[in-house]
């Protein structure tokens, strides 16, 4: 299998940067989205890095909270797997998921049924504080009479031990700011997860928002996916379908699209270069714009009417729980 490459780092901090205003926005109204991923993100046009977050369909105040079994898989939060009350944060813990994948380009947590899903968060995070079990209504599920986790082994053979990597390891990245701010996210009891408002003063973020031209040429990876000013530039060409029911739109361009079709496009031009001549691709200078408030403001106001409006759908199954028609296959 070829190697896949995420997003350059000044990217995802821009697309970090809305994704946190937008939290800080949704807090504030004490609005859980709860079921954010990639798919539900959108570009707000060609060429930009502006985005909207859309599908507030399982979405709920607080204080109506209705539904118990909430998140894609890959996304899902530890209180809400082991069955604990759940609140504002599991939607920061969506967001460090989201942002650790588009660095790599493989899922940060990719269980393939929910016994996994928490042996691969405890893979990384090792085992879940005391008082959160103690207090987990599913916690049978995952651990036994002792408090042992329970053995799975996936259908590759895998098995996955407490405490065997750690972020730093997953992500191999050397902005030690993103690390810190990715493992902020990943805190496992919600009470001390890192807040929207705790996300927009943490340094990386900071950092991001004093910068936000870059002068630098877009990688290679993000030429072949049609990334320029943070967002894909014109109609890049091709190779196939990028899922079996998806469908080009012009307004409605997802980072799943983007990451899909980018994959596509590096497969396809692997072999072509292997064996025939491969159509050349231009290069263009960056120049990235800041996402202003007011922008912001336009993300989270259209967000309702991309889902009235019916958008494209993404996944080859409509259950929350397949989030893995998005990535390639785990290792």
């Amino acid at each position: 299998m070829l190697p896949v490459s995420g997003f350059s780092l000044s990217l995802i901090k821009r697309f970090a940067h809305s994704l946190v205003q937008c939290l800080k926005l949704l807090h504030r109204e004490n609005i859980i989205h709860c079921d954010l991923k990639p798919e539900n993100v959108l570009l707000k046009q060609r060429g930009s890095s502006s985005i909207r977050i859309i599908d507030f369909g399982s979405s709920c105040y607080v204080h109506q909270r209705v539904y118990t079994y909430i998140q894609s898989r890959f996304y899902r939060s530890p209180e809400v797997i082991l069955g604990l009350p759940y609140g504002l944060s599991i939607d920061m813990w969506s967001l460090g998921c989201i942002l650790a994948e588009l660095y790599t380009g493989y899922p940060l947590f990719p269980g393939e049924n929910e016994v996994e899903q928490l042996a691969c968060i405890m893979e990384v995070l090792a085992l879940p504080p005391h008082h959160l079990l103690i207090a987990a209504s599913r916690r049978r599920l995952f651990f036994d009479s002792k408090g042992n986790p329970r053995c799975v082994t996936n259908s590759k053979g895998k098995k996955r031990r407490p405490g065997s990597r750690d972020v730093a390891s997953v992500l191999k990245c050397s902005d030690a700011l993103f690390v810190h701010f990715i493992s902020r996210c990943l805190e496992w009891d919600p009470s001390t997860r890192m807040t929207p408002e705790e996300a927009l003063q943490h340094d990386w973020v900071l950092s991001s928002h004093a910068s936000t031209i870059s002068s630098s040429p877009p990688s290679g990876s993000e030429r072949r996916a049609g990334v320029v000013n943070g967002g894909p530039a014109g109609h890049p060409r091709r190779h196939g379908p990028i899922t079996q029911d998806s469908t080009e739109d012009e307004n409605n361009y997802t980072l799943y699209k983007v990451y899909k079709g980018k994959r596509h496009r590096d497969t396809n031009t692997s072999v072509a270069e292997s064996g025939a001549k491969q159509d050349t691709t231009t290069n263009a200078n960056t120049t990235t714009t800041t996402t202003t408030s007011t922008a912001l403001a336009t993300t989270t106001t259209t967000s309702n009417t991309g889902v009235n409006g019916n958008l494209e759908t993404t996944s080859t199954d409509n259950s929350l729980d397949d989030s893995g028609t998005f990535l390639p296959p785990i290792l």
